[in-house]
């Protein structure tokens, strides 16, 4: 049985893992797919202690490694765009096959690497770049190929999910879930990717374009995270039978593309909020298939190096069978520039402000939006004497997100504004 050598590229959570996985369960592998997988050489900048993986050589160089003889198969599990993108134009000029988990490369060059793949005639494996281990990916490039795809949402980010979910349920403020984020290796050391949306807009801009069949730049995609969540937002929203998520969500309408990253307010009864933890849960509606939902662990390098291990599977029983071919991918193939929606169509808003506890405060509220024509569906106050602040609870009837964001805007120049406006589309 031909031995497929494999090269990895980082080796943080997701590369020690998909070593592990590929030494652990290398019987396994052989028996269904009839290959054999062996790590050959590892590149870590920072140096790896050889026992990690057996059998393994170890660079510090990933030009090595792209250009080695002994590898077949090129992982990228470095993150970043600057030397991953060199690394996997590299890999594919010399030849060899890439798989790769990194969503931002994939959101922000995916052109350019997609047809150079296509010129070399070779794969780029990207199934762990979005939602870690749901194969979401091969369910719209395969399963639902023959289908008109309408909407893509969910949630995409499982560090953010796993924060707010423990918000909720535990109390805590934002910083210390943040903190427990960290310490089970969810969270990097700098976590501003995934608090603050862009994680999830990369996984969304890919499973846009996938699903519609058009170019997307990422820059496009509104975007805004949790960093300003507190305690309280928590709390308050829970009063109202509701929660919280990070919500990516792109749908295709006559007028065009409707696509944003932001917390929603969603019933506590709803599929989204019953998704807890790391978990991710991906909806796909189409014309014939109707509305599928995809769940499973969002973050984490032993889910993520699973489903990098599957992607190199299929490449490596290609290479045995000596048919290494290129994948059309929707969306990445030269299609037409998908048209972004200016005005999204009218839904209902959530507003959390923590005002100076102050006499007037509601009426210049009520008078700002009244000149923007927005409907006050209820409005509820809190004083919090104590520390002279006054919580505001203002929910509104539909209205597009370009006029709330602007009304937001006006609010923050309030002198009694006390900190930021939590805005919740309502789902």
């Amino acid at each position: 049985m031909k031995t497929v050598r494999i090269g990895i590229v980082g080796f943080g959570a997701v590369g020690r893992a998909t070593a592990e996985i590929i030494s652990q369960h290398v019987t396994l592998i052989e028996r269904r797919s009839g290959v054999r997988l062996a790590v050959t050489v590892v590149c870590r900048r920072s140096g790896a202690k050889p026992e990690t993986h057996t059998g393994a050589r170890f660079v510090s160089d990933w030009k090595d490694l792209a250009h080695s003889r002994d590898v077949d198969v090129v992982v990228e599990v470095m993150g970043g765009t600057n030397e991953s993108l060199q690394l996997v134009r590299a890999a594919l000029k010399a030849g060899k096959p890439v798989v790769t988990a990194n969503k931002n490369l994939l959101a922000e060059h995916g052109d350019e690497l997609f047809a150079l793949a296509a010129t070399q005639n070779l794969p780029i494996g990207f199934e762990g770049a979005v939602a870690s281990s749901i194969p979401i990916v091969r369910v719209i490039h395969e399963s639902v190929a023959a289908d008109q795809l309408r909407e893509v949402h969910g949630i995409m980010n499982g560090t953010a999910n796993y924060i707010l979910t423990q918000m909720e349920v535990r109390g805590i403020e934002f910083d210390s879930a943040l903190l427990e984020a960290q310490k089970a290796g969810y969270a990097e050391a700098d976590p501003s990717l995934d608090i603050d949306g862009i994680d999830s807009r990369d996984k969304l801009c890919i499973l846009a374009r996938m699903a519609f069949g058009g170019r997307l730049n990422v820059s496009r995609i509104p975007t805004h995270g949790i960093r300003h969540i507190r305690a309280v937002h928590v709390r308050a929203v829970n009063r109202h039978d509701g929660t919280i998520r990070l919500i990516g969500s792109a749908e295709y309408t006559e007028a065009g593309v409707e696509v944003s990253v932001q917390p929603w307010m969603v019933s506590r009864q709803s599929l989204l909020a019953r998704v807890q933890g790391v978990n991710n849960a991906v909806f796909l509606t189409g014309a014939k298939v109707g509305t599928q939902m995809f769940y499973g662990h969002g973050a984490g390098g032993d889910a993520t190096g699973a489903v990098v291990v599957s992607d190199l599977i299929e490449i490596a029983c290609d290479v045995v069978a000596g048919q290494l071919r290129a994948k059309r991918v929707s969306g990445f193939a030269g299609g037409p520039e998908l048209e972004v929606c200016q005005t999204a169509r009218p839904v209902r808003w959530y507003m959390h402000l923590i005002v100076k506890d102050q006499r007037g405060t509601v009426a210049r509220l009520a008078e700002l939006m009244a000149g923007r024509d927005i409907h006050l569906a209820s409005l509820e106050q809190e004083s919090h004497p104590e520390i002279g602040l006054s919580s505001l609870v203002i929910t509104v009837e539909p209205v597009s997100e370009t006029v709330m964001r602007r009304v937001v805007d006006a609010i923050r120049l309030f002198e009694f504004v006390a900190e930021p406006v939590l805005l919740l589309r309502m789902g």
